[in-house]
């Protein structure tokens, strides 16, 4: 049996191997047993099938402990967020596994005020599963499991306040959605109708497989292309298993890449409102050149939703993100959320009058390429100076999370992935033959 990945993104593993439901419990009470403040807990999670049993051990654990689980069903995991600083409850938990396989599920916490955990709060619940000596409430005091009437409610109206919803509707756009059979189900198609935005959804099956690969990444993303070109959508928007990331088709049936959502969300909320960024490492060049558009900064921080959120609220940004997809507006919800770049797309295009393909062509565009190796049986330590010394001087070098060197052309950056047992690979150039050039150089290392 392999052993779950840990990080501050999560509690990750594969069903009936990595993460069996034991110890899956383990985890829900340690958590439980570091709350602070109230009784209560908001609990959702995305589609995937080993969802029912999961809930079950998380609703069993939570009563036993006597706290009130507030039953947010299936939904999106920023909605999870919202609702637990909506409901007042003093944590939330979301049961995802995000952008991993179906075979994955995970455990993702959040604190009283609705973001995940950071690394000191974390840390507090590893010791609490570590020592186990859990408290548990008599036979009189058992918590309960209520249902919550309508979860994504609140977060709808989040979204809808932060654009020109007239704007939208007056604009009558044509939108194809794929759902990946997950979370999205649950406020995307709401979302459209509110906007008067007409839609041609497809993969809305919360009982079905997700039926193609997990991430929205150009290459899993052919269903969508043919529903753009065959309804004559003004654009496609792809979203992962639990509605965090979202992509971008354009209306010619092109997807324009993950790394173009929050670069345009970012390049229309400037418009709006002058404000830092903040975004990850790993994230598209093209930032910087919207930022300096507007005159503002972009600031970089580690991998993960966790870092940049903690990043934007101590210098103030009003908009930020990662390049896979993950768009962050603090008026919204403080965490990557797909509804809130959706709605921004439609408010840049009602605003605009272009085209999708007019609108991405006004900002550079770079050739990145993304490569994972397994790490199984590799030091990583050992091998970032190796990179470093077959890639030659960079003008700027980073080893805040792994290893970033910047050139005259481009970047590239190698680390250890938090969320699967692989190195992640990501190179940027002008081109596309360099950033390939730079992948296989390190690939050939690693």
């Amino acid at each position: 049996m392999s052993s779950p990945i840990i990080s501050v993104a999560g509690i990750r593993g594969i069903v009936g191997d990595s993460l069996p439901p034991d110890e899956f419990l383990r985890y829900v009470l340690a958590f439980a047993s570091t709350r602070k403040g109230g009784r209560r807990i908001a609990v959702g999670g995305d589609s995937r099938i080993s969802r029912a049993m999961y809930r079950r051990l998380v609703f069993a654990g939570l009563e036993s402990m006597g706290f009130e689980a507030i039953d947010l069903g299936v939904c999106p995991t920023p909605t999870v967020g919202l609702m637990t600083r909506e409901t007042r409850a003093a944590g939330g938990i979301a049961i995802t596994a995000s952008h991993n396989p179906a075979e994955w599920n995970a455990l993702k916490f959040f604190s009283g005020d609705g973001v995940f955990l950071d690394q000191d709060e974390f840390n507090e619940v590893l010791a609490a599963r570590e020592k186990g000596a859990f408290r548990f409430a008599s036979w009189d005091a058992l918590g309960r499991v209520a249902q919550h009437p309508d979860p994504v409610g609140p977060h709808l109206e989040r979204v809808l306040a932060a654009v020109d919803a007239r704007a939208i509707r007056q604009r009558k756009l044509k939108v194809a959605a794929d759902l990946c059979n997950g979370a999205g189900t649950a406020i995307l198609p709401r979302l459209f109708r509110l906007l008067d935005v007409e839609a041609e959804c497809i993969l809305t099956d919360i009982n079905a497989p997700f039926e193609r690969g997990a991430e929205p990444l150009p290459e899993n993303l052919g269903a969508l292309c043919n529903a753009v070109r065959a309804t004559g959508a003004d654009l496609g928007l792809a979203v992962d298993p639990d509605a965090d990331r979202l992509a971008l088709v354009d209306e010619s049936g092109r997807p324009i890449g993950e790394e173009r959502t929050l670069t345009l969300c970012a390049d229309h909320w400037l418009k709006r409102e002058t404000t830092p960024i903040v975004a990850n490492l790993s994230t598209t060049r093209a930032l910087d050149d919207v930022a300096a558009r507007h005159g503002v900064k972009v600031h970089r921080t580690k991998i993960g939703e966790a870092h940049v959120v903690a990043a934007m609220k101590r210098i103030g940004a009003a908009i930020g993100g990662e390049g896979n997809g993950g768009v962050i507006a603090p008026s919204i919800h403080p965490g990557r959320d797909a509804a809130a770049g959706a709605a921004l797309i439609l408010e840049a295009l009602a605003k605009s009058r272009m085209k999708l393909s007019e609108l991405n062509a006004t900002i550079p565009d770079y050739a990145i390429v993304k490569s994972k190796v397994s790490i199984e049986g590799r030091n990583i330590a050992k091998i970032l100076p190796q990179i470093e010394q077959a890639l030659g001087e960079p003008e700027a070098r980073s080893d805040i999370d792994g290893l970033k060197l910047e050139f005259a052309n481009g970047w590239v950056h190698v680390r250890a992935s938090g969320t699967e047992p692989i190195i992640r690979i990501f190179a940027e150039a002008a081109t596309e033959e360099i950033a390939r050039h730079w992948i296989e150089r390190i690939e050939k290392i690693v």
